[in-house]
């Protein structure tokens, strides 16, 4: 295979959308944890029931946090790739590449296994409601 300076390229505007989507998931997480932080502190009652969902949520940050971390570290390698092709160095580019897209892989496998734990904290919360109405259940 020929890398060229475009193929890179190609991966480096995937990676910018991903971080982009991965940060607003991140900001939707955000909010939902304070708004459940708040709910637990006003409502001493639900707090049994608020805590499990706020570990939730902590563990998907966690997990968000990563896939940020991992992506970022993925475009550098990209860019890096890019650096090495301009400067002639094709078998260090290709290996910077290498690297970039190993990353850009483990990267959306914690995306899959964090929108699996969505999925599931969903399906929870739905299998408390009956018909039109939600009942709490301890």
């Amino acid at each position: 295979m020929q890398l060229t300076l475009t193929t890179p390229a190609l991966i480096f505007s995937t990676i910018s959308l991903l971080l982009l989507a991965y940060t607003s998931r991140f900001l939707a997480l955000a909010n939902l944890i304070r708004s459940l932080h708040s709910q637990a502190s006003q409502e001493i009652n639900r707090v049994d029931i608020l805590m499990p969902q706020i570990e939730n949520l902590r563990l998907r940050v966690k997990i968000i946090k990563n896939m940020q971390l991992i992506a970022i570290i993925s475009l550098f390698f990209c860019v890096f790739s890019m650096f090495l092709i301009f400067l002639q160095q094709m078998i260090l580019a290709e290996f910077a590449f290498a690297v970039s897209l190993i990353l850009l892989m483990i990267s959306l496998s914690l995306s899959a296994i964090e929108i699996n734990i969505s999925v599931k904290a969903l399906n929870i919360e739905l299998s408390q409601c009956v018909g039109d109405r939600c009942k709490l259940v301890k």
